[in-house]
């Protein structure tokens, strides 16, 4: 019962966190193209950074449970690596909060130009964004051959 509880959890921690990030990315990149969107998107962006942090929470905890209640041989140097990425996940996620609130403070008000500060935090927030979503993906194919 408790197999099949925290499998439950882990799959949910998976859709959570790597659909929303995939979701992020895609409505990120829809309003770098049509800046009109980009009020929206910082409205609706939270939300997706919630989910996406459930999702990390849900996998971690999910995570460590799950080898207790398993019965079938499991490749640890794989489980290892991944357990290694996740780790990546959860840093490089503090870091994109950190230039999210930089670039909400530095945020050009009305029609006033974008600071060169500005540009930089947005350039890095896209940069790490790309890697984090990387990663998703990475753990999610390693889960494969844990």
């Amino acid at each position: 019962m408790w197999l099949e509880i925290f499998r439950l959890l882990h799959d949910v921690g998976l859709a959570f966190g790597l659909g929303g990030a995939t979701i992020a990315a895609v409505i990120s990149s829809k309003a770098e193209k049509d800046p009109e969107m980009n009020n929206s998107v910082m409205k609706i962006t939270p939300i997706i950074v919630k989910f996406i942090w459930i999702g990390l929470i849900l996998l971690i905890v999910s995570g460590i449970a799950l080898p207790y209640f398993i019965q079938w041989p499991i490749n640890k140097g794989m489980l290892l690596i991944k357990h290694v990425f996740v780790v990546w996940i959860v840093i490089i996620g503090v870091f994109i909060g950190t230039r999210v609130k930089k670039m909400k403070r530095l945020a050009p008000k009305g029609k006033e130009k974008p600071s060169g500060e500005f540009l930089k935090a947005k350039r890095q927030l896209k940069a790490f964004s790309r890697i984090n979503l990387i990663l998703w993906y990475i753990v999610t194919i390693l889960s494969v051959f844990v």
